[in-house]
């Protein structure tokens, strides 16, 4: 069956799914069940923890933009090297093309406001390796759905970051740049839930409640 076209606009979008996930973030935690349709493993856990303590730990605008640019940069490299390997087919490769462009813009807007505030952006990641701080598994696919599941993770990981940077943002047009950025990335997770037949927008959460 033919997948129908998706077209991703890089700008405002329905975030209710991101601001249920925060307010059920504990018990996601505790329990390790679902998130968004996408399942999240218990290995999954301490990733979503070590991202958002990332954020948390950095002080200031400066220091969240370098850690907020830091993981758009592992994005597009994830992305870049999803593409290169082959297991994509053409359909879901020119989706991946256009997710990888949105990471890149964002690190793009991220780095102008970081120095538009006098700080240095980070380095580039530069391998797999450095992705494997972020989110392991990678450089294991070995068909698409393990790529497309990848993804999921890391999207999912960049949303909760972001939820976490807008509590610290003292600018409030990074505050703004912030808000775009995440309903971004709420978008991509719509895209790859349904690139792998899971609901793109679950009409639930789970809230922990026996």
């Amino acid at each position: 069956m033919t997948q129908p076209r998706i077209v991703i606009a890089d700008g405002d979008a329905d975030t209710a799914q991101i601001a249920a996930f925060e307010r059920d973030r504990r018990a996601l935690l505790r329990r390790g069940l679902t998130l968004g349709g996408a399942a999240i493993a218990a290995s999954s856990i301490p990733l979503l923890w070590s991202v958002r303590t990332a954020f948390a730990e950095a002080k200031g605008d400066t220091a969240i933009l370098a850690r907020a640019i830091n993981l758009e940069q592992v994005a597009v490299l994830a992305y870049d090297t999803a593409i290169e390997g082959g297991l994509l087919s053409p359909a879901l490769t020119e989706v991946v093309r256009t997710l990888r462009a949105h990471e890149q813009l964002h690190a793009d807007r991220l780095t102008t406001a970081l120095t538009d505030l006098g700080g240095t952006p980070p380095p580039a990641p530069q391998g797999v390796a450095d992705v494997d701080k972020v989110v392991k598994g990678l450089s294991d696919a070995k068909t698409q759905a393990d790529v497309v599941n990848f993804a999921i993770e890391l999207e999912t990981a960049t949303v909760a970051a972001y939820l976490d940077a807008q509590r610290e943002f003292v600018e409030g047009k990074l505050l703004q740049t912030g808000a775009s950025i995440m309903a971004s990335e709420g978008q991509h997770l719509v895209v790859l839930r349904r690139a792998v037949g899971k609901d793109p927008v679950p009409a639930a959460f789970e809230t922990g409640a026996d």
